[in-house]
């Protein structure tokens, strides 16, 4: 007998909130995505329904699973993260024996989704403290996506007086000349400097042809996670004209701090505003004690990943676990542009088993191949 009871945590209970928040301050392999703060800014939206997981031994809160039912075109799917940059699955406390947390929470999760009529229940595993196998022992999913961020260990990558101890050649020219006194960075957690990052974040967008978050998420997370210490905005401008060059938001909680939307102006790339926005924020975090900077997920090549690789960043591999628990067939059916559309920012399927068909076999999909069905559909 595991001697576990699971609860359906209320939102917004001020006891409540107090009590998670206590779990994830005891929590070393939790995630600002997980937190009340963040739950907050994204219920906001009122897009997503949270409906997060408690798991008591004695009355004592042991496991949490946060849960997001969100009801889209081809039928309502329950996720462990909403929106975008996702992390956050099952967060069990240290001490605790993590199989019986993971058993009860999973089958709640589970139950759950079949209660709220939810055609697809998805969990992510944890990239940076692995429990692929633990979920998926207990969740038993039919669909599962390899997916990978890139994350750099600041106490490896930086020496006790904040130098950056690695880095190429190339890296180091343009830390000098972000450092040449053209640009200043500015910290100001304000409406009026959120809402024109948000202008550079839908611009840069729209040049390589993707979807802008809603400005409401930002301004959200100004308004609920940034006073609780949850996330940090920052700001980069030329020193004469304080024009914005670069920005971006950042979620911070325990021993990770994730560079969820940074945006650069093409215009002023050439002063290597991305390298400055990215150093600050790394020193950022290392002055709070975090450990690992996740730059969250890139396509499988190009720039991007490289950008993130020359710091000295690895890649920390986790899954997508997805269990049918209703009729799928819709999203079988559907072309992924259907599914991009209705279901923007929210993880489905993958992409190379979305349009397959209702007898489309389940299984594991690479990153790689999900992207290439991805991209394909664009053309």
């Amino acid at each position: 007998m595991s001697n576990l009871r699971v609860e359906r945590l209320p939102a917004g209970d001020p006891g409540a909130d107090a009590e998670l928040c206590a779990f994830f301050a005891a929590c070393p392999a939790s995630f600002a995505q997980q937190t009340p703060a963040w739950r907050d800014a994204i219920a906001d939206l009122c897009e997503d329904e949270p409906l997060f997981l408690g798991a008591r031994r004695a009355g004592r809160l042991v496991g949490v699973l946060p849960a997001w039912r969100f009801e889209g075109p081809l039928g309502a799917i329950l996720t462990s993260a909403a929106q975008a940059g996702p992390l956050g699955g099952v967060a069990c406390l240290p001490e605790e024996a993590p199989e019986p947390v993971y058993a009860a929470l999973l089958g709640a999760f589970r139950a759950l989704a079949a209660e709220r009529g939810c055609a697809l229940a998805s969990v992510l595993t944890n990239p940076f403290w692995p429990d692929a196998e633990l979920c998926a022992r207990h969740l038993e999913p039919g669909f599962v996506l390899e997916n990978a961020c890139q994350v750099l260990d600041l106490a490896a990558a930086f020496d006790p007086a904040g130098a950056l101890r690695g880095g190429g050649d190339g890296l180091r020219r343009n830390l000098r000349r972000a450092a040449e006194g053209r640009l200043v960075v500015d910290e100001a957690q304000t409406p009026a400097n959120v809402a024109e990052w948000y202008a550079l974040h839908a611009e840069r967008h729209r040049e390589i042809g993707a979807t802008p978050l809603p400005e409401r998420l930002f301004s959200a997370a100004l308004e609920h996670a940034v006073p609780r210490g949850v996330a940090r905005f920052f700001f980069v401008r030329t020193a004469d004209a304080g024009e914005l060059a670069a920005g971006g938001l950042y979620l911070l909680h325990g021993q990770v701090m994730d560079a969820l939307m940074p945006s650069v102006r093409r215009a002023h790339a050439a002063l290597s505003a991305g390298h400055l926005l990215a150093l600050h924020s790394m020193r950022f975090a290392l002055a709070r004690g975090v450990r690992l900077y996740n730059w969250q997920a890139s396509p499988p090549g190009g720039g991007v990943r490289r950008f993130k690789l020359q710091w000295g960043s690895r890649d920390a591999a986790y899954r997508y676990l997805t269990r049918v628990t209703g009729d799928a067939r819709p999203f079988l059916e559907a072309r992924v542009d259907d599914v991009r559309r209705g279901y923007a920012w929210h993880y489905a399927l993958p992409f190379d088993r979305i349009g397959a068909g209702p007898g489309a076999a389940a299984g594991t999909s690479s990153r790689a191949s999900a992207w290439a069905a991805g991209e394909a559909s664009g053309r």
